[in-house]
């Protein structure tokens, strides 16, 4: 602009001959004043805000102006709702191009590096900046966990422990420790994945989770100490120490308000995990036969949790349901399950997200309230026989999951193949035709003895698994 007249080039090939012959400093002043000149077009916050397009044409000019900070604070800002969208592959680039402008700073194959930089780099970083680093970082985490990318979300979690451990401003009284929950909490995540191993003494989980312990007590705050007592419980759990698993749990329900700490602990850590240690206490119950006790939980978690949850959420959701639909379907409440799937789940997704969103849950929508009609009617004539008969004749109807997908699954409650191999033994006690109801059953057993290969470090999916493995090759015979 300029004598109330605006101008504009009449060919990009212009504009990028005269960028080139900028000074780099230059270059980043003219972004700079862009950007703020775009934010300030931008007067109406929530119109700002609603505009991902427009906001990522604001992200641009920050990374392009070298501001470290104001670039971090959008692409979180936006990859975030990105994730919600179930776009975490354009989340993630856009944490890497807020990522690169401290990357690209003092580049020197020789020098020592964290996390990808170079540590003349991080011994100058200030509070603000190492902050949005490791958020960076985490987010980063968060989104490839989500993708199934277990490897990827390792290698995020650990560089932003790397940078944490190696930066000195971290030593600061302005730095806020609490920042670093969330990588504790990734670790563990994907340690469940199977990325990370360890040894028959799980010494790296056990060290883990101290640490986080301990730090989140003394933090005080109780959306980080709520998450450490949650993973606390999950594995003493899985290690088949009930009675120290419920006294974890115990203790989270003296701090933990769904009303007050669910939006919070969704933001620090992507879905309520402190409300999840309920979830897996329904399997703590049922692996001591405490079935009332465990279909109390189920009650608790659908009457009192859920209806507290962000219905967009919808992996949340999803997490706290799993284990109450396995209880529930096995005790005779297949359709009180199917009905919660539906209201808390299958509906909302629709609802915010539409026939082209996606969540890492959806390919288990259609298969799990399949099984809920089939169970639920066992006994009785089902309406939709032929078109589940059909649909499960092809195979790529049963979406098999990666590995890493599947131990997470598995970690939650039992692995999605076992679940799919019911559907064939379902389908196969009503089938007249041998030859169909022999390659169901033999689907359904192979899927099913997938699942034991897959689940050795998790007593409870074993367990169930191999039940279901005996009906199905007891009805074989």
């Amino acid at each position: 602009y300029a004598d109330n007249r605006r101008y504009r080039f009449t060919h990009d090939s212009w504009r990028t001959s005269i960028l080139s012959c900028m000074l780099h400093e230059r270059r980043c002043d003219l972004h700079e004043h862009i950007a703020i000149a775009l934010e300030s077009y931008c007067a109406d916050e929530s119109e700002q805000e609603n505009n991902i397009e427009r906001q990522i044409r604001i992200l641009k000019h920050w990374t392009s102006s070298g501001n470290f900070v104001r670039s971090a604070n959008i692409s979180l800002k936006i990859g975030g709702q990105l994730m919600l969208l179930g776009l975490n592959s354009q989340g993630i680039m856009l944490f890497d191009d807020s990522l690169s402008i401290l990357k690209e700073q003092g580049m020197d194959s020789r020098e020592e590096s964290h996390g990808g930089i170079c540590i003349s780099i991080l011994n100058t970083i200030n509070v603000p900046e190492l902050d949005r680093l490791i958020k960076l970082n985490v987010a980063r985490g968060k989104a490839f966990s989500t993708l199934g990318m277990s490897k990827q979300s390792t290698i995020s979690y650990q560089n932003a422990l790397d940078i944490l451990n190696n930066t000195i401003c971290a030593d600061s009284e302005d730095f806020d420790r609490s920042v670093s929950f969330p990588i504790f909490s990734g670790l563990f995540v994907v340690l469940k994945m199977g990325a990370i191993e360890q040894d028959e003494e799980c010494t790296f989980e056990k060290h883990l989770i101290s640490k986080f312990v301990e730090q989140a007590r003394l933090n005080g705050d109780p959306v980080h100490y709520g998450r450490a007592l949650a993973m606390q419980g999950e594995t003493f759990g899985r290690l088949g120490n009930f009675e120290q698993a419920f006294q974890s749990l115990e203790k989270i329900k003296k701090i933990y308000n769904i009303k007050s700490h669910h939006a919070a602990i969704c933001r620090a850590y992507g879905s309520d995990r402190v409300a999840q240690a309920f979830s897996h206490s329904v399997n703590w119950n049922r692996s001591l036969g405490r079935i009332d006790a465990a279909l109390d939980t189920c009650n608790f978690i659908i009457e009192t949790l859920l209806p507290h949850c962000d219905p967009k959420n919808v992996h949340n959701s999803f997490c706290l349901l799993y284990s109450c639909i396995v209880t529930m379907k096995d005790n005779g409440l297949a359709f009180d399950a199917r009905r919660a799937l539906l209201r808390f789940i299958v509906h909302p997704f629709d609802e915010h997200f539409g026939p082209g969103g996606s969540t890492f849950s959806k390919p288990l929508f259609q298969p799990i309230l399949v099984l809920l009609d089939l169970q639920g009617n066992e006994f009785v004539e089902v309406d939709k026989i032929d078109e589940y008969t059909e649909w499960a004749s092809d195979e790529r109807n049963m979406p098999i999951q990666s590995e890493s997908l599947e131990n997470a699954w598995a970690a939650m409650a039992v692995s999605p193949s076992v679940l799919f191999g019911e559907i064939y033994y379902y389908l196969a006690k009503r089938q007249n035709k041998v030859h169909v109801r022999r390659r169901f059953i033999q689907i359904g057993i192979s899927l099913m003895e997938r699942t034991l290969t897959k689940t050795k470090s998790l007593p409870f999916a074993r367990m169930y698994s191999t039940e279901k493995l005996e009906n199905i090759k007891a009805f074989a015979k």
